[in-house]
Order: structure tokens, then sequence, then C-alpha cells
């Protein structure tokens, strides 16, 4: 089965999955979600041209480049090839950050802010061709509610052409509030644009939001859950990190009792959960933290990923940024 094929399955599955009580989940954009046969009603490509290069994970560069969202194309353009797609808010949340402004990746974007839902998402949505005027940071907003216009705005290394205009749609937890101390004694950060505070992407770990979107009703936190343990680690930490204490009901043991952590890691790089470790644990490492598990039939996407390092044995730069991020706040 390919790909494509096995989406479209699983699209069709989620449109008739309605779970008792969950979250109430809308398409994020005008396009009639009733048209939507197969991914290739909806996905935008690169200029690869391949269709699942607007799906989430490593489908980039021959899988060389993660994408942490999907890419939704417009289903209405004017003469000019402009989208004329309005953007919507996927579920009930608040505004928690909005960039009007083209100075990174992302382009013009929005954050929003889940927390009434099973755990507290957040979903983002980017280069937007105009925010909508009326947004506020704090204010709440309704699923279903315009939040800007689709575009193509990107500061990012290859520039986003009229004829590839997309929202690109992302949903996931926040990994730290201690972000910034960290971006910024990142050398290569000081004399970047690229400042987002909490809601650089660097800060922002996404799942695939076809767990989420496709169907009317979601619990999100079941959705975070299903994503299978790639890789673990456990950390010495004097007191629990801000994660912990956001996300409990990621959390097994009791935070005040902990001396140290087991952190179970999807292969992208999510803290999916979090085990409580006594001081008289055997599993507390010597150091600030090392590397325990790998789960063999995830290590060439954790490869990829670079969670883990070129023999696939030890860390990678990004399971060692995503540590250094999550424990800014538990020195």
């Amino acid at each position: 089965m390919s790909l494509l094929s096995g989406l479209t399955l699983l699209l069709f599955a989620y449109l008739t999955a309605l779970p008792a009580a969950a979250t109430e989940v809308v398409w994020p954009t005008t396009m009639d979600r009733g048209s939507i046969r197969s991914p290739q009603d909806y996905l935008q490509p690169t200029v690869s041209g391949k269709a699942e290069s607007a799906l989430f994970g490593m489908v980039r560069e021959d899988g060389k480049r993660f994408h942490e969202g999907i890419d939704i194309r417009p289903a209405k353009t004017n003469a000019d090839g402009e989208p004329l797609d309005l953007v919507l808010a996927a579920m009930d949340g608040q505004v928690v950050y909005l960039n009007p402004n083209v100075n990174g990746p992302y382009g013009r974007y929005v954050v929003l802010y889940h927390p009434g839902a099973e755990i507290p998402v957040y979903t983002l949505y980017a280069h937007l061709a105009k925010l909508e005027p009326s947004l506020r940071v704090a204010m709440p907003v309704r699923r279903g509610s315009v939040i800007g216009l689709m575009g193509h705005t990107s500061a990012g290394v290859s520039p986003i052409t009229v004829d590839r205009s997309h929202l690109h749609f992302e949903v996931g937890l926040i990994l730290s509030t201690g972000f910034d101390r960290w971006y910024g004694a990142q050398a290569e950060n000081r004399a970047s644009a690229n400042h987002h505070g909490l809601y650089n992407g660097q800060n922002l770990i996404g799942m695939d939001p076809l767990l989420v979107l496709g169907q009317p009703r979601v619990d999100l936190l079941a959705a975070v859950r299903s994503q299978p343990t790639a890789l673990t680690i456990s950390v010495r930490a004097p007191k629990p990190p801000d994660f912990v204490k956001r996300y409990p009901a990621l959390v097994r043991g009791d935070p005040a009792r902990a001396a140290g952590w087991y952190v179970e890691f999807s292969w992208q790089g999510m803290p999916i959960r979090w085990t409580a470790l006594e001081a008289s644990s055997p599993q507390l490492p010597a150091g600030r933290w090392r590397l325990l598990e790998i789960d063999p039939s995830q290590r060439a996407k954790l490869l990829q990923r670079k969670m883990l390092g070129a023999d696939g044995r030890t860390a990678g730069e990004m399971l060692t940024q995503n540590l250094e991020i999550l424990l800014s706040t538990a020195r």
C-alpha cells in the first residue's frame, strides 16, 4: 500500500470515528471538507511535485529534512493566482502569539493555545498573506472563526512562489518557558531576526496533524499518547521541568519526590511520557542525563531526524537540543 493510499484510509477512518467526549475540530481553511476524497485534494507539494512532501515527517529532500506540519493548498484563487481561502481556528482556544512580520521561515503566522482540550495543545497557522485585524493576544477564539488569509509569506532560504501558496498547519506541545534563556545563549541566534519568544518553532514540538484533522471530535491526550516510544532517556533534575507542570497527564509518579525522570520520546522529539525517579533509583544518571533504550524499528527515522548521532547509538543534536530546552527550567 502506498503512503497516500494509506492516508486516504486513515482520513476515512477519522471522518467516521466519533469519540463520545472529545474536543471538537474543524478544517482550518474554508476549503469544502466534503470535497476531500484523497490527500491530493488538499495537499500542496513542494517544488518536487511529490504529494508526500506536504505531509508531516521526514518528507523533504529525500528524507533529509523534517516537516513539522501539513501544507494545505488553496481551493480558490484570484486572477493573479493569489489564494482567496480564509484560515480558520481549528479548535476553541485563545490567541497566544501574532506575528504580522515576515521575519522567519513561518512568515506571517498565528499561534493559538487550547487549554480546554484533554491536553493543552497549540495550533500554528503559517505563511499567511495577512492576519485577521481584530485578533489580539489573550483573546478567546471559537473554532471556525477567521484568523487570517492564506498566503505564501516566508523569510526562509527558498521563497514560496504564488503557485505554491498554502497554509502550513501544526499541532503539538510547548517545550519550555525557559526557551528564551536557551535561545539567547546560542551565539548564532543573537543577530537573527527570527525572535518569537516562546512561540519560536524550536520551542514547539509538533505531532502529525492527521491525528487531529479529518474528524469532527478528537481526544487530544489520546492522540499524543498514541505515538510510539522511539527512545528513552533518564535525567537528573533538582526540580521538575515546567513541561511536567504544564502537562501532568503525561506524568507518572510523584513529582514532589522526584530526583529525576525517565522520559519517553517519540521519533520526532516529543516527550510523551515522564516517570518520576526517586533518589534511590538505579536509572538515575551519574551526570545530567543519559540515553537508555532505542527502538530498533525506529532507528532509521531517529537518524534522519538527528535524534541519534551518525553511529545510531548516541544522542544526536536534536535530542540534545530538546533536552537542553526542556531542562532550562529544572536547575
